[in-house]
């Protein structure tokens, strides 16, 4: 990925922290240090759209995930979460952007567009490495297995969560993972990740065809990554550039994510994802 100029990483992070703000361009040229033509003119031709179509383009991304993962809440609350002074008006919006209603996309969800629309990552910057030795402990699961298109993940994810519903699992009661069988991000085909929630009692038959299973317990290295989960630039830079250098061999088991705090309340640029890639010995 291309690196940002400063100035442009400066605004972008500025706007996902203050993403419920009244974000002016003269506010955001202030955070810039430049004028608010250059930072207009530069910000459209880096990222590809203007400051404000970044901070509409969040909002609705942030609103689709609400109205996916909450199907009983209602739309209007959504609408005024997402800015919008009635639900007309949001679902105008949100229909123009996205190519559905919001009850269309809640009940039907278009995710390879979606994933179009919406997958830009936070920053383009790898942050640094620092990874420890750790020993993961044996830990049962209760997962759903996703295969195809990885555009598709999260109508998979939904099945989980609504497992954990029906078995009083909330997400700050276990601990949730991925145990990621093909690293592509981008995938029409053939992808496969097992969506997991610590649990250590029978999985009984369900519906959403959650199974049992366990991540198995031994030495790993583990790197954390803040940001979004859409792109999570350690993973590269972990088999590529840390295991070739440590001495250290990969077990045969894929590299899974313990995703350390999970919701669509939880800001992209707030997300925790610890990395763990498995070793011998």
């Amino acid at each position: 990925m291309p690196k940002h100029p400063p100035f442009i990483d400066a605004v972008l992070l500025h706007v996902h922290q203050h993403l419920d703000d009244a974000l002016l361009l003269d506010e955001l040229a202030a955070v810039a240090g430049v004028s608010p033509f250059h930072l207009q003119r530069e910000f459209k031709r880096v990222v590809g759209h203007s400051p404000a179509q970044r901070v509409r383009l969040l909002l609705l991304k942030r609103a689709s995930l609400h109205l996916h993962f909450e199907p009983s809440r209602p739309v209007t609350d959504i609408a005024f979460e997402a800015g919008f002074e009635n639900a007309e008006s949001f679902s105008r919006a949100f229909k123009q952007v996205v190519g559905l209603s919001p009850s269309s996309f809640r009940q039907a969800p278009d995710w390879p567009r979606w994933r179009a629309l919406f997958s830009f990552p936070f920053s383009p910057e790898v942050p640094r490495m620092q990874v420890e030795i750790v020993n993961f402990p044996d830990t049962p699961v209760a997962a759903i297995e996703h295969h195809g298109s990885s555009a598709n993940v999260y109508a998979s994810t939904r099945k989980l969560i609504e497992w954990r519903r029906a078995n009083r699992v909330p997400p700050g009661s276990a601990a949730t993972y991925g145990v990621h069988h093909d690293l592509r991000t981008h995938a029409e085909t053939g992808y496969r990740i097992d969506i997991c929630v610590a649990f250590n009692r029978p999985v009984e038959p369900n519906p959403q065809g959650v199974v049992a299973k366990l991540i198995p317990g031994g030495r790993c290295a583990r790197v954390r990554y803040q940001g979004s989960r859409e792109h999570i630039p350690v993973v590269g830079p972990l088999y590529m550039d840390w295991l070739p250098a440590s001495g250290e061999e990969p077990r045969d088991f894929p590299p899974f994510f313990h995703y350390v705090n999970v919701g669509p309340d939880v800001a992209e640029h707030e997300m925790l994802t610890d990395v763990y890639l498995p070793l011998k010995g």
